[in-house]
């Protein structure tokens, strides 16, 4: 007997094989990145990352069986007094996940992967569902923080990038933590997936968990070489834009979801995002314009 689990944002969907410890698959390969999920799957194995194992896949068709990890999400225990050690757990597996990049061939995050991203911003919030047209003069201000973003991002190691590393994404599996919805992993600036994780669009950490989990992921990078001798100032800093790049696609991916594809249950979501934006451009001059326009266009209609 095959039991519907509650899907994410994409088209996939997961049936529970009843009695079997099996997940059955349905992923459309017209959109689906099914190749890339299993050859990913197992460079994340060969790091020991733990990931759930591939027992059959029809690519044609785009069926796969995997491993059932259970029930339990990171997001469901990491709260409270335990939420610190779970965090803690997590960022160990960054340095892992992020030396992926020599055993897999993935797509490079560069300039116009970046600014696609930052573009869904305009086109799905601020268009689409605010119906704002911006001046030519806000067009510039935004393009110009977007450069200076591509810029920023540039400064840092590339490695292997998860890119939705966060409590949603992460299973407890007996005493380990386990990695899914990998297929979209690029090489990428470093500072990505710790952002993705600390800055979590579903939660909000608290600020002393943050700069643990920061100190945390600095010594754990640089005991594996990959930080390039990097300040931890500028370490920090480069987060704080690679968060914001981030936070900025997904309000447009958002918006997206609900207009496009009727998913609406994250719009909830937009008021903790929209807030990220603006404590991430108080941080640094450069998106003092663009802040201007967020809380011009954005602030209070969600």
């Amino acid at each position: 007997m095959l039991l519907p689990l509650n899907g994410d944002a994409s088209f996939r969907r997961y049936f529970r094989v009843s009695g079997k410890n099996l997940i059955a698959v349905d992923a459309p390969p017209q959109t689906q990145k099914n190749k890339e999920f299993i050859s990913i799957d197992k460079a994340l194995a060969c790091e020991k990352v733990k990931v759930p194992d591939i027992l059959a896949y029809d690519l044609e068709n785009g069926f796969m069986l995997l491993e059932d990890l259970g029930n339990t999400t990171f997001a469901q225990v990491a709260i409270g007094a335990d939420a610190e050690s779970y965090y803690l757990k997590a960022i160990d597996l960054l340095g892992p996940v992020a030396k992926v990049i020599s055993k897999v061939e993935l797509p490079l995050f560069d300039d116009d992967f970046v600014k696609f991203e930052l573009s869904l911003f305009e086109t799905w919030m601020l268009e689409k569902r605010l119906g704002v047209k911006l001046s030519a003069e806000e067009k510039q201000d935004i393009n110009d923080a977007y450069e200076y973003i591509c810029n920023s991002l540039k400064q840092l190691p590339y490695a292997a990038m998860h890119r939705d590393f966060h409590s949603r994404n992460l299973m407890v599996f007996g005493d380990e933590l386990a990695v899914i919805d990998f297929q979209d992993m690029v090489k990428g600036p470093i500072t990505y997936d710790l952002a993705s994780l600390v800055y979590d669009c579903y939660v909000v950490l608290d600020k002393a968990l943050v700069n643990k989990c920061i100190d945390r992921a600095y010594a754990r990078y640089n005991e594996l070489n990959l930080l390039n001798g990097m300040e931890k100032s500028e370490f920090v800093r480069l987060l704080n834009i690679t968060s914001l790049q981030r936070h900025i696609k997904v309000l447009g991916i958002f918006c997206r979801l609900s207009i496009r594809d009727g998913k609406n249950g994250y719009l909830k979501d937009l008021p903790r995002v929209i807030n990220y934006v603006l404590d991430e451009c108080k941080n640094d001059a450069h998106f003092s314009k663009l802040s201007n326009i967020i809380k011009k266009y954005v602030v209070g209609n969600f």
